[in-house]
Parts: C-alpha cells; structure tokens; sequence
C-alpha cells in the first residue's frame, strides 16, 4: 500500500493509474453490454458507438474538473467573480433547457407508475373534483392508499386544469419542473458560496453541470423534483438565520425557512431532515439564543402550515375523513415492506402491499402491518437484517444514474428512445445496449461523486461540527439512515442531490489539499 501510494506522488505514474482503472471499468462494461446486445444491426451498433462516446466524455470532464480545481487556485479574485457569474448562467440556462431533449411521452407507458398516474388522472379531471375518478387502483384509490399524494395532487390538478391535451401539459409540467431543477441547483451553489467561498461555488457549478439525472428528471414534474427547491432553499434560508447577526434578519430567515420546510414536508417528509439537522447543529454547539429563537418560530409555523395542508385536503369531498380511515396506508407499511423477506432488494413489492390494503381501517391497518414486521424481524434475525440492509444500499446506492432513465421511460425525442430507452417490461422496445453504456457513463461519475462525499461528511460531522459543513454533512447522514429504514430506491435520493455534489465538492478539495500537505507541497 505504501509502494503504491509512493507511485501516485509522481504524476505521469498517476495519470497511469487511473487510465487502467478507467480502462477495466471500460473493458468489463463492454464485455458485459456486447453479451446483452440481442442483435448487431444499425440500432445496436449506433448505440453501441454513442453509448461509449458518452463513457469517454464523462471520463474526460471528470480530469476537466479536477484539473480546474488546480487551476482555479491560481486565479485572481476578479476572474474567480468573473467566471462565477459566467458558470451561473451557463448552469441555471442548461438545466432549464436541455430537460426538453429529454421531454417524457405521455399518458402512456411500459413502466407505469405514480408520474403517469397522477398525469392520466388529473388529466380527465381538468380541475374537477376527485369525486369524478373511479374508485378502481391507479384512480382515487391510488389517492386515498398514498395519503401524501393528496395534497400534491391537488396542487397539480388545479394548477394544470388550463391545459387539456397531453402535449400542452406535458409541456407545462416540463416547464415548471426545469425551472424548479435550475432554481435548486443554482440553490445549490448560493449554499456553498455561502458557507465557504466564491472558488468553492465555482468548483460545485462545474460539478453540478456534469450531473446528468438533473436533466432527465428536470423533465419529470413528480414529489422528487417538486420537493428540490424545498430541501435546498429550506436549508439556503436556515444558514442565511445562522449566520444573521441582526435578531430581526434571523426572525425573517427563520420564518421562510419553516414555511419552505413545512411546506415541502407536506409533500415529501424528507425535506424535514436538514431542520433537524440544524436543531442538532445548535444544541451541540450550545447556541441557546438562536435555538430559542428557533423553535417557538418552527412550532407555531408548523401547526400553521399542517392545519393549511389539511383544510385543502379535507375541501376535497373524495378525501373525506372516512375514505381516508377506510384506504390510507400508515407510513409503517413501507418500512415493513422493505423488510419482508420476500422482498430481495427491499424496494417497492406489490405482495406485502396486498396484504396491508386487506385490512378494513387504519387502526387495524397498523396493528397488522405491525405484527408483520415483527415477525419478520424474528424470522430473519440478525443476520438476515445484516444482509437485507446490504440489499437496501446496494439497490439505493449503485444506481450511478438515480434510475433516471428507468423513472423518465419513455421520452418523446425518437432519438433518445431508438438509442438509449430500454426497460424490461419491455424488452423489445428502445436499446439495452444504448441504455446500458449511458447507465456506465453516469456510474463513473457517481463512482467520484459518493467516495468523496462521504470523505465530507465524516471531516463535517467530526472535524468541522462547529461550523455549518456539520448541517450539510449530518443532513446527508440523516437521509442515509431514514432510507436504511425505509423502502429502498436510489430515486430517493434525487431532491438531495444537490447537496450531495456540494459535499462532493468539498470532499475533493479538502482531498486534494491533504495530499499536498502529506506530500509537504505548499498550498
């Protein structure tokens, strides 16, 4: 180990190392994706042309990256400003506008799920009353078993009511979902500059270019992209309160920053983890005044915003107390259904969903779903936890590209489906073999992106706790560990991903940095 570490001081036997292990992971992809490709015809050898292509440009912005890191140390003040506005602009105008490449086919689809539900269903409202839908699965039921679908729904039915054919709402809720995406990462920027420095936002612009699944689901309006601007502006507003040093500035940060978070917790409930985060942040480090501060502001706000939600859902006749008593799926359904046994990969299982939708009400509902998760617990034991909790990683965490083209099947641009949309439910349609290399693609970038996040998170949590790098570090942590217990999905991860790349991009240069100084080479 020592050996090697030696080699990688000299930077030609670095370049050489990493050009072998970028051209194993190029092999192995290869052999692997040639074995998948049923037939070697113009579709399959284009895609397998482009798909590669797409390996060695994500191979080449990632030494693009790193070597601007380098770069931008040598740069004066003016130009680092200079080139942060321009990098803002370039940023905020791509995610905004090359989703439409990407714009996803409607109302139908292989892989039909919640996003071609709510579309479909509010589409043949047009702002109607969800009394109107069937009470048949992918219709009101869908609603009353998915509670936190209720809210979201009504937003999305009235807000889209004026657009009554598939392709201008698709239109619509692809321009909404860009600009929410642009707003979140640029978001995502502001956080960086704001906890550390102009260079750092710089850095994170350039990461945040290079992160293909804000592209794709930029194209797709469901709870991840519509809680994104919720998470990162949620957390921008509670570190703007922070670091406020006028009483009447952090009152005003601290009463947006629960209007976002709650808002966006009635929709998603991870977006409540970096406020507790924060909460953390303050009694840890014995911030008495501005936790006190804090919390009669969140708890008023809270029940304020709660109480809101509820009058909207309890306006809509099909949401009635009674419906919602009789279908609701208590929240520990989806842990349960994560730790079945017979659930392999801890995801979605529509066997266990079965069973908690056979209970008449949500007390029984509870009591059963309850009695079944203990049991299974008992029947796995502890080393059957262990390995159900590896699945659960494996399948949230080796997903390089968040499962974005699996989410976005199909897209409407013939280019994208005849060379890299492919699912297996069906598997005759699109092209693995496009699909398969674009997926590779994204995993090489990923395969940067989480080492060195986590690098972020332990120096944030055990080395920086008294500055804000604890709250971005322990807020990652947070939703690492709720999805260790919920069911697994590497979508989930998506309306964090901005804060994932604003570690990343710490964790690089604070890397980079200690190299230099094991190396005694000076900053």
């Amino acid at each position: 180990m020592n050996t090697l570490h030696q080699h990688l001081k000299d930077p030609r036997k670095c370049k050489i190392f990493w050009s072998l292990i970028f051209g194993l992971i190029w092999l192995g992809t290869n052999i692997y994706v040639i074995m998948e490709t049923p037939v070697w015809n113009e579709k399959y050898i284009t895609a397998f042309i482009l798909g590669n292509i797409c390996m060695f440009i994500a191979a080449a912005y990632m030494v693009f990256v790193y070597r601007s890191v380098k770069k931008i140390d040598t740069l004066t003040e003016s130009k680092i400003h200079h080139y942060y506005k321009m990098s803002m602009w370039i940023l905020g105008l791509a995610v905004l506008l090359v989703p439409f490449f990407f714009i996803i086919h409607v109302p139908d689809t292989a892989h039909d799920w919640d996003f071609f539900v709510i579309f479909r269903d509010t589409m043949q409202l047009g702002g109607r009353s969800f009394t109107h839908l069937p009470m048949t699965e992918d219709e009101l039921l869908y609603f009353l078993r998915y509670p936190n679908n209720q809210f979201f729904g009504i937003v999305y039915n009235t807000l889209f009511a004026p657009f009554t054919t598939n392709l201008s709402r698709i239109i619509a809720t692809t321009v909404v979902a860009a600009i929410l995406t642009s707003l979140s990462v640029l978001g995502g920027s502001l956080i960086i500059k704001k906890i550390s420095n102009l260079k750092m936002a710089l850095i994170y612009n350039l990461v945040a270019f290079g992160f293909i699944p804000f592209y794709l689901y930029g194209a797709q309006l469901y709870t991840d992209t519509a809680t994104l601007p919720f998470v990162i502006f949620g957390l921008l507003f509670m570190i703007y309160a922070l670091q406020s040093e006028k009483t009447s500035k952090m009152i005003i940060w601290w009463i947006a920053a629960c209007l976002v978070v709650f808002f966006g917790y009635s929709i998603k409930p991870t977006v409540f983890i970096p406020m507790i985060a924060v909460f953390c942040f303050l009694v840890l480090n014995r911030k008495w005044k501005k936790l006190l501060i804090m919390l009669p502001i969140a708890a008023l706000l809270f029940v304020g915003v709660h109480q809101g939600v509820k009058a909207v859902i309890a306006n809509e006749p099909a949401f009635s107390e009674q419906a919602n008593d009789r279908y609701n799926l208590p929240m520990i359904h989806w842990v349960t259904m994560s730790f079945d046994p017979i659930n392999k990969y801890g995801g979605f299982n529509p066997d266990v969903l079965a069973y908690s939708q056979s209970f008449t009400d949500v007390a029984s509902k509870k009591e059963g779903i309850k009695h079944r998760f203990i049991e299974n617990l008992k029947e796995m034991g502890v080393p059957g936890v262990l390995v159900q909790l590896w699945r659960k990683i494996m399948y949230t965490w080796f997903n390089g590209d968040l499962s974005n083209f699996f989410y976005t099947y199909r897209h409407s641009n013939p280019f994208i489906f005849r060379y890299f949309d492919w699912t297996s439910f069906a598997p005759e349609e699109g092209n693995i073999t496009g699909w398969l290399l674009i997926k590779a693609a994204q995993t090489l970038y990923w395969l940067a992106i989480v080492p060195l996040m986590w690098y972020e998170i332990f120096l944030g949590i055990f080395k920086k706790h008294k500055t804000e790098w604890f709250i971005v570090g322990l807020s990652m942590a947070g939703l690492t560990g709720f999805l260790l217990l919920w069911e697994a999905n590497s979508r989930y991860l998506y309306n964090f991903a901005p804060i994932m790349l604003i570690l990343a991009t710490m964790g690089l240069v604070d890397f980079i940095q200690r190299s230099r100084r094991k190396n005694g080479i000076s900053e």
